[in-house]
């Protein structure tokens, strides 16, 4: 024998897509109410606090606070200096990025007569080489 439940008659349609009146969510209610924790930090946030953390090391022979980052640099040179060339191209890598770059040095300013200049030597040298004529 099959069991009968008894189902509120419902004058609209329930169906994928379309759920009870009565769960739906109301106007202005959220869908997560909790939402995310104020405070709660991200991958980003937890690395620089990380990497900016103060540990206690020693350096020639004195003890010393440094930073995680300080820390890491250090043993990234004495590697390149042990002769570990993936350690030297990475720390030659980070040097050129983090510097800022000169100001005031006006020899990697070229004027428009020094493009001239060599654009022009550029054609007549590539003219005598029987390229153009």
């Amino acid at each position: 024998m099959r069991k009968t439940t008894s189902r509120p008659t419902v004058s609209y349609q329930i169906g994928k897509g379309r759920p009870p009146k009565s769960t739906r969510w109301k106007p202005g209610q959220s869908g997560n109410p909790n939402g995310r924790p104020k405070g709660s930090k991200n991958a980003s946030t937890m690395a620089k606090a990380a990497l900016s953390r103060k540990v206690a090391a020693t350096v020639n022979g004195r003890r010393r606070q440094l930073t995680v980052v300080e820390i890491a640099y250090r043993r990234l040179g004495d590697k390149a200096m042990a002769g570990d060339q993936k350690a030297l191209g990475f720390l030659l890598l980070l040097a050129n990025n983090m510097e800022p770059p000169e100001t005031g040095s006006t020899d990697s300013v070229t004027t428009s007569e020094q493009d001239l200049a060599i654009i022009t030597d550029y054609f007549r040298r590539n003219r005598t080489k029987g390229g153009l004529k």
